[in-house]
């Protein structure tokens, strides 16, 4: 593991520990993250960004310096608990997969808990989608997302595939934030050693966003009871220390078992979505986005010709 990992772990740990101390405040822990995230990441300067509204909800698109596809799209959906975090947290995230991938992104804000609990979020990403629907074909939409971000695009895979409508080519799932009954074994395990996620407050967030006449174990919310056949090919990334490792090996496990290509990769020592940390020049965050580009690329029809003449560059 790097030196930056290591730095980087301990602060976010320090940090974590002055939290821990305070009562869980939904609107006071939003107002504070939201805040941090800004002002510590930055959006690489190998993209450009568009502001544009899509069925009513701001937006942005995010486009690569290196543009290797103007046909093609990727929908990210930014982590945050299911009741924090927009586009200006997540800019920078969304930002180094564009640079990675060479693909333009579309960014949002969808509605978030406890103002707007459960569905809205997920119904605001089949609004996004269907939207992009009207201009790309499946095949070339990727879904990439981060936490509750991974969580949400489970959700509305699962709810697009009842209402028969078609699905991506692909989805990629950082850190996912997926059982929201929040009793796996790496809940309890990595309590002390994850250095970011505290289980009080994922637990005190649940009843903001789930409720009746859902329940954390509803298919409909948790994909880890749902029905997952039909689903496109899925990578998820996770962190062995993270305390919803057990969300990822669990979903991967469930897909397979419904005969969905499911590509984990548990990544040694690095806490969630480690990915933010590529503008520290941090090794591991580099390798994940150098593996999700490639991905995507791999994923999206068609692309050997524009990949011999991006690789020549």
């Amino acid at each position: 593991m790097s030196l930056q990992n290591e730095i980087i772990k301990f602060v976010i740990k320090y940090r974590r520990k002055a939290m821990e101390k305070n009562e869980f405040d939904i609107l006071e822990v939003r107002r504070t993250m939201d805040d941090l995230f800004s002002k510590t990441f930055i959006t690489p300067w190998t993209v450009s960004v568009n502001e544009i509204t899509l069925r009513g909800i701001e937006a942005e698109i995010i486009t690569p310096e290196k543009l290797l596809r103007d046909d093609a799209i990727i929908m990210y959906v930014h982590g945050g608990g299911y009741f924090m975090g927009n586009i200006n947290t997540h800019r920078p995230l969304a930002g180094w997969i564009v640079h990675e991938s060479g693909i333009p992104a579309c960014i949002f804000n969808y509605r978030l808990a406890p103002e707007n609990p459960f569905p809205a979020g997920r119904d605001d990403i089949i609004k996004i989608y269907t939207e992009l629907l009207e201009e790309y074909p499946t095949e070339r939409i990727a879904l990439v997302g981060d936490s509750a971000g991974g969580g949400l695009i489970m959700q509305a895979m699962m709810a697009m595939k009842k209402m028969e409508i078609p699905l991506p080519c692909c989805a990629c799932l950082l850190s996912p934030f997926l059982d929201l009954t929040c009793n796996s074994e790496s809940v309890k395990k990595n309590a002390e050693v994850d250095p970011f996620i505290i289980p009080k407050f994922i637990r005190a967030i649940i009843p903001h966003y789930v409720k009746p006449p859902y329940s954390p174990d509803h298919p409909d919310v948790n994909p880890l009871y749902a029905d997952l056949s039909g689903l496109p090919d899925l990578l998820v990334h996770v962190g062995s220390i993270e305390v919803l490792l057990d969300d990822s090996k669990n979903l991967a496990a469930r897909a397979e078992a419904y005969g969905v290509n499911c590509n984990l990769k548990v990544y040694q020592g690095l806490p969630h979505v480690w990915h933010y940390n590529r503008q520290f020049f941090m090794p591991e965050s580099q390798t994940a986005l150098q593996e999700i580009g490639n991905y995507l690329r791999e994923k999206i029809p068609s692309m050997e010709n524009t990949l011999s003449q991006y690789d020549a560059e």
